[in-house]
């Protein structure tokens, strides 16, 4: 799960959009190819996207998946 956050985050810094709610990945991405992004069987992908949005570390606005920024205090 970590390895495929920091996947996303790496992608969501090149590939992404500021927004309020965090960086919007623009282009939607289906499991098989995150799989191979991060060297995982699709399954593994799903169940760790999974975990990631029940932690809160991604949510999914439409077909982007959007990373949330931590706000400065």
């Amino acid at each position: 799960m970590e390895y495929a956050h920091a996947v996303l985050t790496d992608l969501a810094h090149e590939h992404g959009t500021s927004t309020e709610k965090g960086l919007v990945i623009q282009f939607p991405l289906t499991h098989e190819e995150l799989g191979f992004l991060v060297g995982a069987h699709r399954v593994s992908v799903t169940k760790a996207l999974k975990a990631l949005r029940e932690s809160g570390r991604v949510t999914q606005q439409g077909k982007h998946l959007v990373l949330p920024v931590p706000r400065s205090q």
